[in-house]
């Protein structure tokens, strides 16, 4: 950026006057190259910057003896030296923001190599007058920069405490969905079993309870993990194969051989279908159902239906989790959408359907 002004400014000087641009040609190449060379000191050799700085401060100021420059009277004296040195003094602060001390001496080399050299060619009092003006420009400059630092810890403490709130709602998010799914597999698995049993279904075919009480178990003495961490590829009718394994409900199929899915939405599907059955078996009156699953471009289809006698789902509050959870509401955190359609005796038809 200082490079930029000088050029810029180098410019506008040989506009200004064309037939003597050599003073400004020769100023911008000694500015220039001071610029690089303090460049280069800040990015790759910063131990050894701090005396580098002091002298600057230094080879800047000293040529304030403004011999060439004719000492006017009228209004305040604002010539080329003392504009650099006052841009030394300011900028500095900046420059060395963690070094208020070290700040602080190159403003006081700054200001007394001016005052020095302004000192030959003008009263004392003037040039000690400018003197205190240079040490006022510092001292402005660092509060600016106290300022600004202040507000810019205060910017980072409120996006620390945000970055806090979100991590603290992520992992309540986590139990929550933890919550949920540990409940909507307690209520496909052991509370549907004993509702089966309940209604006489062990009686006759006793010979599907031990099995189907082993895989309840297992499945709800298994840690659940919240749906967004599962992971990998599983193949989907695999899934859905145990899911419509039930007594009391036939299950046709039209569904394709194999179709790998990521395991997320795939899982929720199976689960849903694996309730939906149930329901078949508890609410319907009929025992039989057909479950359907197209793929198509980009998306998967589901469909679970039955002619029973169907209902009204507006009927059915949040309170029923079969409905809310293990068919909508674990399709929704999977990033796909499960659709109820049903009236009273027209039956019951259900869709889940997800999106690459």
């Amino acid at each position: 950026m200082r490079i930029a002004v000088v050029l810029a400014c180098t410019a506008l000087a040989m506009i200004g006057v064309p037939d003597r641009y050599e003073p400004a040609v020769l100023v911008a190449a000694v500015v220039t190259a001071w610029c690089g060379l303090s460049a280069w000191w800040t990015w790759r050799a910063p131990h050894h910057a701090v005396p580098a700085r002091v002298v600057a401060a230094a080879l800047v100021a000293l040529p304030a003896v403004e011999l060439t420059q004719p000492w006017t009277a009228i209004g305040a004296y604002n010539g080329w030296a003392f504009a650099v040195a006052s841009i030394t003094s300011i900028s500095i602060q900046f420059e060395l923001p963690t070094r208020p001390r070290l700040a602080l001496l190159v403003t006081v080399v700054a200001a007394g190599s001016y005052v020095a050299g302004a000192a030959m060619v003008r009263p004392l009092a003037d040039a000690a007058l400018f003197g205190v003006r240079l040490l006022l420009d510092a001292l402005l400059s660092r509060s600016v920069f106290l300022l600004i630092r202040s507000r810019a810890r205060a910017a980072d403490r409120g996006r620390e405490r945000a970055a806090a709130q979100r991590r603290a709602a992520q992992v309540a998010a986590a139990r929550r969905s933890t919550e949920r799914e540990y409940l909507a597999t307690l209520h496909d698995t052991a509370s549907a079993t004993l509702m089966m049993v309940s209604l006489g279904a062990g009686a006759p075919q006793g010979s599907w309870l031990p099995d189907r009480a082993r895989r309840d178990l297992d499945a709800i003495t298994t840690v659940p993990t919240p749906p967004g961490t599962r992971q990998g590829t599983v193949d989907l009718p695999v899934l859905l194969r145990q899911a419509t394994a039930h007594p009391l409900v036939d299950v046709s199929w039209d569904v394709p051989d194999t179709l790998p899915l990521p395991a997320r939405p795939a899982l929720a599907i199976s689960h849903g279908v694996r309730e939906a059955v149930e329901n078949v078996a508890r609410h319907s009156g009929v025992t039989e159902a057909h479950l359907r699953v197209q793929r198509s471009a980009g998306a998967v289809e589901v469909t679970l239906a039955d002619a029973g006698s169907g209902f009204d789902p507006a009927t059915v509050g949040d309170h029923h989790h079969g409905t809310s959870e293990s068919i909508s509401g674990r399709m929704t955190d999977a990033g796909g959408t499960a659709v109820i359609e049903s009236a009273p005796g027209h039956g019951t038809t259900v869709r889940w359907s997800w999106y690459d």
